[in-house]
């Protein structure tokens, strides 16, 4: 017996589930120490200081000050489907946890029969008492999986909180982008007809080759699929967002030209790259996927071994013709061992090992993920910066020249087609200042999505 007992607390001090930790990642999975696109974190932070940890809705609400857009978030946050089955999500993993707490206290029942006979008839209650001794650990390990599915249930909650703003962000400024080109379009269009009806009546006077006319009519042309392609935009964008918000009405107010001073506030990047990717809820919930699945197979080894029952009953017959009778309980423990079944509990052992495999790469392209984006985002946030601010210093030259063009015009010095296609020019202008416009807030979208909905983890912040 003694040998038996030592044998039992090696099998438990051995079998043990060791879970993955931060550092066991940093060194398993090979963070990198810096990113290489340090030297462009490092121009996107000048002149920044780090700020606390915030949420990821009150991230990006920080980010673009926008009142509309907050209201937008605001009932999309409320109101998303695929929040609400998130959320759902995490209400099912804990009544889980709860089940697998539930299977190791043990079992009780109780039973009540009445039998009826010509000599005599009574009324009979039982007790029973059931419960499987987890001197293993297994159900244990069970228990434990689902608190880490919990986690990751929680963590994929966040994620799809940072995915519906990051989505919310980009339809709404899309469709903002979009009315504003449409705007800037459809002036282009009306000085195509203008110009068109000009070279009519120089075509009919004779004065105009007919190959000019042509011209000018393919430009109309041109000017009205363009106008076409930003009312497509605009509708498939606000469609989009109507989805987002599960189609409740908004009041969505999109002026035509807007302040060309709003730009993203991104505040000042964390460039530590393990507690970047840790911090990502994707990389997260990778990690608690992980663990679960260890515990899992732990389950599975210790199911090869034998399992402790015990079983008890008390039962007494409560009322006859006869009296009561006497009391009967027994107790019984029973040490079963898989024998028959050995072979299919081994092939799930297997199957349980491969799954753990799985989970463990899942984890490094997780981590493979995460440093691709960031490496992407940061260079494009600061190519698109550069060129939001040339495209600024370009429409404001172009103004100059307009104004320029426009005296020149109103002294007679040119002609009206003249005028109108320097006019088409200018519009232009400011239908690509719109494109950067965009660009430099998808960007900083972007790359609130790589730093997982926040720019200072958690961690740093000690909240962990």
């Amino acid at each position: 017996m003694k040998y038996l007992y030592s044998g039992l607390m090696l099998l438990l001090l051995f079998g043990c589930v060791h879970t993955m930790t931060d550092d066991e990642i940093k060194s398993k999975y090979s963070l990198p120490d810096n990113f290489r696109n340090t030297a462009y974190i490092d121009d996107l932070n000048n002149n920044k200081v780090t700020l606390s940890y915030k949420d990821p809705v009150a991230e990006i609400k920080s980010m673009l000050p926008d009142d509309s857009f907050i209201a937008v978030l605001d009932t999309a946050s409320q109101e998303n489907p695929d929040l609400l089955i998130l959320l759902s999500k995490i209400k099912q993993a804990r009544y889980q946890l709860k089940s697998a707490t539930g299977a190791m206290i043990p079992q009780v029942s109780g039973s009540l029969d009445y039998s009826y006979g010509e000599n005599s008839d009574g009324l009979n209650g039982s007790l029973n008492l059931s419960w499987e001794a987890d001197i293993y650990g297994k159900l244990d390990a069970l228990r434990k999986a689902k608190k880490e599915l919990i986690k990751y249930a929680e963590e994929n909650y966040v994620n799809g909180q940072v995915t519906l703003a990051a989505d919310t962000a980009s339809y709404y400024f899309s469709i903002r982008k979009a009315a504003a080109q449409l705007f800037f379009a459809n002036k282009i269009l009306e000085n195509h007809k203008t110009i068109v009806d000009i070279y009519t009546q120089m075509q009919s006077s004779g004065l105009m080759d007919e190959s000019e006319y042509i011209s000018a009519s393919m430009d109309y042309l041109n000017a009205q699929n363009s106008v076409q392609q930003y009312q497509v935009e605009v509708e498939q964008n606000k469609n989009a967002l109507y989805a987002l918000i599960n189609n409740k009405d908004i009041n969505i107010t999109i002026d035509m030209v807007y302040d060309t001073s709003f730009a993203p506030a991104v505040p000042k990047i964390n460039d530590i790259p393990a507690e970047v990717i840790l911090n990502r809820p994707d990389v997260r919930a990778s990690v608690y996927t992980l663990n679960s699945e260890l515990y899992n197979h732990y389950n599975k080894k210790m199911s090869l071994l034998p399992s402790l029952s015990i079983n008890g009953n008390l039962g007494q017959l409560l009322a006859s013709s006869t009296g009561i009778g006497d009391l009967v309980w027994q107790i019984a423990m029973s040490l079963a061992a898989p024998i028959l079944n050995r072979q299919e509990l081994y092939a799930q052992l297997k199957i349980q090992e491969e799954t753990v495999n799985q989970a463990e790469l899942s984890l490094q392209k997780s981590i493979n993920t995460a440093v691709s984006d960031i490496e992407n985002t940061s260079f494009a946030m600061l190519s698109s910066n550069k060129s939001y601010d040339n495209t600024k210093d370009i429409l404001e030259n172009a103004k100059i020249s307009m104004g320029i063009l426009e005296s020149r015009w109103k002294a007679g010095l040119i002609d009206d087609v003249e005028y109108l296609k320097a006019q088409n020019d200018f519009l232009n202008t400011y239908i690509s200042f719109y494109s950067a416009w965009y660009e430099n807030i998808s960007s900083s979208i972007m790359l609130y999505k790589a730093f997982g909905g926040s720019f200072s983890p958690k961690r740093l912040q000690g909240e962990l």
